[in-house]
Order: C-alpha cells, then sequence, then structure tokens
C-alpha cells in the first residue's frame, strides 16, 4: 500500500523527473536497454541548441532528491524537452505543465505506462535467467506479497 507520503512524492516534481528517468531509455552497444544518467540529462539539456539552458549534473540531483524545489522556467523547459524527445512510443507529450501541475489528468495514464513498461522489462529480464534464478526470483516475491499483506494500511 503507498503512504500518503508516497502519493506526495509521486505528485512532487522529484518524484515526477525520477518517473521520467525510470521511462526514458537507450540501448547500448550490446543491445541492453540503459536509463540515461543524472550526468547524461544534465549535459543533454545543457548542449541542446534549441534552447539556452544550461544544467549541471549536481544542480539536477538536487532537483531529483526534492533539496532544490524552485528551477527556473528555462530549466523546466529544457527538461521536459529531453524527456518528451526520449519518451516511448504512445506516452503521453512531457511538458513543463506536467512538470508542476498537482493534478494533470494524463499522469495516471502516465504512471500506468510506466508500470507497464517495467513489468516488461523484468519480464524480458526473468526470461534471459536460469530457472533456479527465476524460482528464487519468485520465492522474492513471495516474500514482498508477504510484508505487503502484513502491512496493513492506514484507514483498516
Amino acid at each position: 500500500m503507498k503512504s500518503e507520503g508516497d502519493r506526495q512524492q509521486q505528485q512532487s516534481l522529484a518524484g515526477r523527473l525520477n518517473s521520467l528517468f525510470a521511462m526514458a531509455r537507450w540501448t547500448d552497444a550490446h543491445g541492453r536497454q540503459r536509463e540515461y544518467s543524472t550526468a547524461e540529462v544534465a549535459k543533454a539539456v545543457t548542449t541542446d541548441p534549441s534552447h539556452p539552458t544550461t544544467l549541471s549534473r549536481s544542480y539536477l540531483a538536487m532537483l531529483r532528491n526534492g533539496s532544490h524545489t524552485n528551477p527556473t522556467l528555462s530549466v523546466l523547459e529544457g527538461l521536459a524537452k529531453f524527456f518528451d524527445d526520449h519518451r516511448p512510443p504512445g506516452t503521453p507529450p512531457i511538458t513543463v505543465q506536467w512538470l508542476v501541475a498537482q493534478e494533470d489528468p494524463e499522469h495516471e495514464l502516465l504512471r500506468q505506462r510506466l508500470a507497464d513498461h517495467q513489468v516488461r522489462a523484468i519480464a524480458m529480464r526473468a526470461g534471459e535467467m536460469t530457472p533456479a534464478m527465476r524460482r528464487q526470483l519468485l520465492k522474492m516475491i513471495a516474500i514482498l506479497d508477504q510484508d505487503d499483506a502484513a502491512d496493513p494500511s492506514p484507514g483498516e
């Protein structure tokens, strides 16, 4: 169950940025899907000639961990452009409004697409595992399910 703090984190700029980092992927020389690093995104935003924004890795890290919550409009525009350019096909556009909005009708759709993407990534990795590794993974999932069942939500 998600706590109120988890829901607030998902609605914060930091939570939204971290969701975008988890969703945007690139393929390495070995054909593996990789997440962009904070440094890679900062460099890409800074070197993008379509806007004058510069962004350091440390500043972006502060935005991601929530220790800085008031970026300039140009930083938000640069981040929105980068993640919109790197979003998976079929996902809603990434805009400055989405990054800063408290509620967005497309937010639930984006969160669902992210979950779908994560499930597919887990399944792809599991397919490459040995049978023994898959059994171990299933045991870990069963333990996590038990922890969730033992942890009642605040209203219960």
